[in-house]
C-alpha cells in the first residue's frame, strides 16, 4: 500500500527548498544585494544541513524513547520506510544542522534560522496533511460522531475522534500566513524563526492533550508534550539570544 506521509513530506521539503533558492525575501540582506547568487546558494546549504539533521534527529529521537522495542528489533533501528519519526527530534536535530552549517561556511546562524522559518511552517503542514491520510497522531475518541470525518487512525476504524492531524495542518499553515506577513515588517534578526518555534512548540503542545496514539509517559504527562514545550520555550528565548546579531 502506497504512503502519503513520505510522499508529502518529501514535497514539503523540496518546497521549502525551492523556498530558499528561489523566492525567499531575505534576499533583501546586504550580503544577497551583493552576490545574490552566493547568499542562495548558503541558504540551500543551510536547508540542506537543517533536513539532514532534522531527519537523523527524528529518527534518533524516536528509537531513544521506543528502545525497549528497538533492542529487540535492532534492523527497524535504520529502516525508516517502518515509520517513526519525532518532530521534537527533528527540530533539535534541524538546528545543529543550521549551526553547523554556519560554521562552516563562516556565518551568523540568525538570519539563516529566519530564511528557515517558512520552509519549517511548510513541511509542518506536510507532515500533517500525511498524517492525516495516513492515520498517525490520531486524536482521542469522541463520543460523538460528528467530527468522525475529520480525523483517522492507522487502525483504519471508524472510531470517531478528535481531528488533531486537521487541527495541526489548519495550524501549521495558518503559521505559514503569518510568517509571511511578518516578513514585511523587517524583524530584528532572530524573531522570524522565534515565531517559527513557538508557533509550531504551542500547536504540538496544545493537540498532545487530544492526541490519542500511544506515547510514553513521563510523571503523567505525555513525551511529545514535554518536547514541545521546550521547543516553545527555546523559541521564546531566541530574540534574547539574537539580540546582540547584526542585522542581515
Amino acid at each position: 500500500m502506497i504512503q502519503a506521509y513520505p510522499i508529502l513530506f518529501t514535497l514539503g521539503a523540496l518546497a521549502g527548498l525551492a523556498w530558499l533558492l528561489f523566492v525567499d525575501p531575505h534576499r533583501r540582506s546586504r550580503e544577497a544585494r551583493r552576490d545574490p547568487e552566493a547568499a542562495a546558494v548558503v541558504r540551500l546549504d543551510a536547508g540542506l544541513a537543517a533536513l539532514a539533521g532534522g531527519v537523523i534527529g527524528a529518527r534518533l529521537a524516536y528509537v531513544a524513547v521506543h528502545a525497549s522495542y528497538v533492542t529487540a528489533h535492532l534492523d527497524q533501528a535504520v529502516r525508516f520506510s517502518s515509520g517513526g519519526l519525532s518532530w521534537v527530534g527533528g527540530a533539535v536535530g534541524a538546528l545543529a544542522g543550521l549551526l553547523a552549517a554556519a560554521a562552516l561556511r563562516r556565518r551568523s546562524p540568525w538570519p539563516l534560522a529566519d530564511a528557515l522559518a517558512i520552509p519549517a511552517a511548510v513541511l509542518a503542514m506536510a507532515a500533517w496533511g500525511g498524517c492525516l491520510l495516513d492515520g498517525c497522531a490520531f486524536g482521542r475518541p469522541l463520543a460523538s460522531s460528528a467530527l468522525a470525518a475529520l480525523g483517522s487512525d492507522f487502525y483504519a476504524s471508524r472510531i470517531p475522534r478528535w481531528p488533531t492531524q486537521l487541527v495541526g495542518l489548519l495550524a501549521a499553515a495558518g503559521l505559514a500566513l503569518g510568517l509571511l506577513r511578518l516578513e514585511a515588517r523587517n524583524l530584528p534578526v532572530g524573531w522570524q524563526a522565534s515565531a517559527a518555534l513557538v508557533g509550531l512548540g504551542a500547536t504540538a503542545l496544545g493537540l498532545s492533550f487530544a492526541r490519542g496514539d500511544p506515547v510514553p509517559l513521563l510523571a503523567g504527562i505525555r513525551l511529545d508534550a514535554l518536547g514541545a514545550g521546550l521547543i516553545a520555550a527555546l523559541g521564546a528565548g531566541m530574540p534574547l539570544l539574537s539580540r546582540r546579531a547584526p542585522a542581515p
